[in-house]
């Protein structure tokens, strides 16, 4: 399964079982290239709900983080904001689960 296709699985099901008062949002910064307001590293997707702020990365299931990637994953971890690695359709899922972003 492609990235972008787990994205999309992933914000469909917030989108029809996301508990009231959340959001999970896709951060458009793939091809950060240098260009003004991109980072290199940023996750796929950020996840806020009553107490809970955290970030989420997408990857298949072959997918690796990148070396800005662990960075922003420790720069999260140094500042306790939640960051999770996922991979394929069901982690993402299960970790909005444990967050309880979704029902």
């Amino acid at each position: 399964m492609k990235e972008s296709h787990i994205h999309e699985a992933v914000v469909s099901h917030w989108k029809s079982c996301g508990k009231p008062n959340t959001l999970v949002a896709t951060i458009p910064n793939m091809g950060a290239f240098g260009q003004h307001g991109l980072t290199k590293g940023l996750p796929d997707l950020i996840v806020i709900g009553p107490g809970v702020h955290g970030y989420i990365e997408l990857k298949t299931d072959v997918g690796k983080l990148t070396a800005p990637q662990r960075e922003f994953e420790a720069l999260c971890k140094a500042n306790d904001i939640r960051f999770a690695v996922t991979h394929g359709r069901d982690e993402p899922i299960t970790v909005l689960k444990e967050w309880g972003i979704v029902a």
